[in-house]
């Protein structure tokens, strides 16, 4: 069946597959009958599309009644930033409780870099998929993870996995964690050169280079880039006798002359890293020849590196001092050059541990990405939005990928203790090992057949995760056997750390699927297990929705994507990603579906190298009714304002109720808050043409359009609007042009104004008249303006000051550009002009100058001209 859809130029060609049977072709214009049809997925079989080619877009049904089978048209509706691109029907049927997927395939129009919501409806039932037109996938990168590469994967086990993650989560790009024999030599090979069947990792995982490579093919045939994790600067024990490095290239602590190492796995010396430096020319010839052999001879994308962050002062081991972030700097551009010169095209991202380096890499704009692992630095969603601000000016807009893991410090999850549990003869509870949880714990707890029996409640039916509770003083690790329902399911072991008062939640994670409903979970000293511990609790690890939602609304709407989904559909909630310890429940997988459409759909209004952060106070948005921030201060809504070359962006997350802290579990979903009125200062010189709302929390992203009426008032000039509904996360955005007024010259009286008002008492002003009272703690005047190209321009403010030396701050787009103070004139009636030197990217950016608690004086503030230097 062919057709043409309403716009010209989009392709449409359906079909519908029904589960277990020949493909079906079923009349165009058949009318709907029988049951009932409900949209229970919708995918696209590409991550990414380059301009010009066509996408294959599924729609999943399923018949809900068994009244009979359904017939009738799939609707769609492709839109781009909430305009209609094209939209049209595909004919299906589906019979009674059967499931079937309908098929169609376009051609996106061809502008590269653009994202696309597509919008389905079967009778009643609605759903979405996204479509990302990107000829790189550096532009928009949305990375998930691999962790296991075990001999015999085959081709279509390999891209089931890759699959998942296209399919429900756009993935663009995989990083594969752990896929090496050795951190300073991740390939191995035979004495022929060739490569083994199986190599061993460092932590005792038997690696297939076959998989890896299968892995890798699966990737491609999705547009999903292969990048390989690789530790930057380590080497693990033995290295000087298996790989020749030499020891003297390594890193000592300053603080002791001793070698910087770290042991990757509790009392096990073989996990090793010793680290180099990685200023050391030797040491960057060695180890940048290995990154280009991962990839000419995996067929690897680029190179990922990492790095451990900040472990204080560190010297060579001649005693130098080292300045290991300019070190990682350096050994970046010594890659991004190997790289260059031996596999030309490949990408290259590193870590900033907590921001350790960051600030080194981005400004030497040799990554394709800047990639941050986030601790306690930056625990709050406001640290988060500084950080990435920060890096997005620094680096002049390079894509930036968060690494965040949400409630990994807690053991979150429905609890049950093991003292209240059934338990074999000879255990016994005791309480004299403080911190517990419950009324005391199980001890002597290692003799063979020794058994703890939970019942537990699956609250629905999926994957959970069984975590430990326990302390282990003794001299060796611990095992242990797990059962569900009476069959066994998985050992684990509790490493011992040789202290009876310290409690863990680190033992080997095992993940049974459960239907919804009552059962058992025994833990036993079986054949082959030993050790002694004592048992306090167990955990079925859940990831707290809330949580989850709130920072993938911060980390999006502050310009950034998040590595978070892996390998199996398990969510990262710790910095060693085989350890699933916590799991999504249905709405939390459900809700990422919805997110990742968004985020992709909307790519350009979130990531596009246009966006930039305009300012952290409240001056530009009011919600009546409601406690607001700028700065995401707990127990507010915070008003997060971009711009981009066609939009004004307001993102408004729902903090109320909660802490301004991201990592925490426990989080209370916020409240609803429903029709908000919402006013917001854009100038005088900003075109408003439309106000739309969307939100990955309801409609699958849709846009709605909103009313809007324009005003003027003491503050400036400003657009409400009502939001109909936020609950976690709301992207409003105004599409609107901009008239750049004659000469650049911006006027105070007409701009936004906090805590001042106007004059036209003093003479020689501009314009209608000029900001006067400019004297309080907490004043000021914010301006839009435009820079026609990017380049190096002035900011020169025209004002007046009859009393004593004043100061004040100028910022640009958020960031303070220059503190300066404004000489006293000895008169009010004379006007004098003071210029600050900026280099701005083309387009509108905010300009604020501001009297803050550590700012003095008075001034009259008469206009802004934006000049070129």
């Amino acid at each position: 069946m062919r057709r043409r859809s309403v716009t010209p130029g989009w392709l449409v060609l359906g079909v519908v597959a029904a589960t277990g049977a020949a493909l079906l072709q079923v009349a165009p214009d058949a009318a709907a009958v029988g049951g009932t049809p409900v949209l229970t997925d919708a995918y696209v079989n590409q991550a990414r599309y380059a301009p010009g080619a066509a996408a294959t877009v599924s729609a999943v049904l399923h018949e809900s009644t068994g009244a009979g089978s359904w017939s009738g048209n799939v609707a769609y509706t492709v839109t781009h930033l909430g305009a209609t691109v094209s939209s049209g029907t595909v004919a299906a049927t589906v019979a009674a409780n059967g499931t079937s997927t309908v098929n169609w395939t376009m051609t996106p129009p061809s502008t590269d870099f653009t994202g696309y919501l597509v919008q389905i409806t079967a009778g009643t039932s609605t759903t979405a998929t996204a479509i990302d037109v990107s000829s790189d996938w550096t532009h928009f990168p949305r990375i998930g993870a691999l962790t296991s590469y075990p001999s015999g994967t085959t081709a279509a086990a390999a891209d089931a996995d890759i699959t998942v993650l296209e399919r429900k989560y756009h993935i663009n790009v995989v990083q594969f964690y752990d896929w090496m024999w050795r951190h300073e030599n991740p390939v191995q090979r035979n004495a022929d050169g060739t490569l083994p069947s199986t190599w061993t990792a460092w932590n005792g995982d038997v690696i297939s280079p076959a998989a890896v490579k299968s892995y890798i093919a699966a990737a491609h045939n999705h547009t999903v880039a292969a990048m390989p994790y690789t530790m930057s600067y380590a080497a693990l024990q033995n290295y000087q006798s298996i790989s020749g490095v030499s020891p003297t290239w390594a890193l000592n602590y300053a603080s002791t002359g001793q070698p910087w190492a770290f042991q990757m796995k509790p009392n096990q010396p073989n996990t090793n890293l010793y680290i180099f430096n990685p200023a050391n020319t030797s040491w960057q010839n060695y180890i940048t020849a290995k990154y280009v052999d991962e990839v000419n001879t995996m067929g690897f994308d680029g190179v990922h590196l990492d790095q451990l962050g900040n472990w204080g002062a560190m010297t060579d081991t001649s005693g130098v001092p080292v300045d290991v972030p300019a070190g990682l700097a350096s050994l970046v551009a010594a890659t991004k050059t190997a790289l260059n010169a031996s596999a030309a095209g490949k990408v290259l991202g590193i870590n900033a541990v907590d921001g350790y380096g960051g600030d080194n890499v981005a400004s030497a704009k040799n990554t394709n990405y800047l990639y941050s692992e986030l601790w306690d630095n930056h625990e709050t969603y406001g640290l988060i939005k500084s950080y990435l601000d920060t890096q997005r000016q620094e680096s002049n807009s390079i894509p930036s990928v968060i690494a965040a893991y949400p409630n990994t410090k807690d053991d979150s999850g429905p609890s049950y203790e093991a003292e209240s549990a059934i338990k074999s003869s000879g255990l016994t509870v005791n309480s004299d090992h403080a911190g517990y949880t419950g009324t005391g714990f199980v001890a002597n707890y290692g003799n063979s057949g020794d058994t703890v029996t939970f019942t537990i409640n699956a609250s629905e039916a999926r994957r959970y995760s069984l975590v430990w509770r326990y302390a282990n003083g003794a001299a060796t690790d611990a095992t242990r056997t797990v059962s569900v329902d009476g069959t066994a399911i998985g050992r684990v072991t509790m490493p011992t750390d040789g202290n009876w008062n310290n409690w863990h939640f680190d033992s080997d994670i095992v993940t049974p699927t459960l239907s919804a409903g009552s059962h058992t979970v025994s833990i036993s000293v079986g054949s082959g297990d030993s050790g002694f511990l004592n048992l306090d609790n167990l955990v079925l690890g859940t990831l707290s929705d809330t949580s989850v939602q709130l920072e993938n609304a911060t980390i999006a709407a502050s310009g950034a994507s998040h590595i978070e989904m892996s390998q199996g559909d398990s969510m990262l909630s710790a910095p060693y990603f085989p350890d699933h310890d916590k799991q999504m429940s249905n709405a939390l997988r459900s809700w990422m579906k919805d997110y990742y459409d968004f985020i992709t759909g909307y790519e350009n209004l979130l990531y596009g190298p246009d966006v930039h952060s305009v300012d952290s106070g409240t001056q530009f948005v009011q919600v009546s009714g409601q406690n607001i921030s700028g700065d995401a201060s707990g127990n507010t809504v915070w008003t997060n304002v971009k711009k981009t070359s066609t939009d004004d962006v307001i993102h408004l997350i729902n903090l109320l109720g909660n802490n301004g802290t991201w990592r925490d579990a426990g989080k209370a979903a916020p409240p609803v808050q429903t029709n908000l009125p919402v006013k917001y200062y854009l100038g005088p010189d900003e075109n408003p043409t439309a106000v739309r709302v969307a939100s990955p929390d309801s409609d699958h992203g849709t846009s709605t359009s909103l009313t809007y009426t324009t005003g003027t008032d003491g503050t400036g000039r400003y657009i409400s609007f009502t939001v109909p509904r936020l609950a976690n996360w709301d992207m409003v955005y105004i599409d609107r042009g901009f008239t750049t007024p004659a000469s650049n010259r911006y006027e105070a009286e007409t701009a936004v104004k906090t805590g001042v008002t106007t004059g036209t008492d003093h003479a020689g002003y501009t314009g209608t008249g000029f900001v006067d009272n400019f004297a309080t703690t907490n004043s000021g005047v914010s301006f839009t303006v435009n820079a026609a190209t990017a380049g190096n321009y002035n900011l020169t403010f025209r004002y007046a000051n009859g009393g004593s030396d004043a100061t004040r701050i100028v910022a640009v787009d958020g960031n303070q550009v220059a503190t300066p103070t404004l000489p006293a004139q000895g008169t009010w009636d004379s006007w004098t002009t003071y210029s600050a030197p900026v280099t701005l990217t083309a387009g509108l950016h905010t300009v604020v100058i501001w009297r803050g608690a550590s700012q003095t004086g008075a001034i009259n503030l008469d206009n802004l001209t934006l000049g070129a230097r």
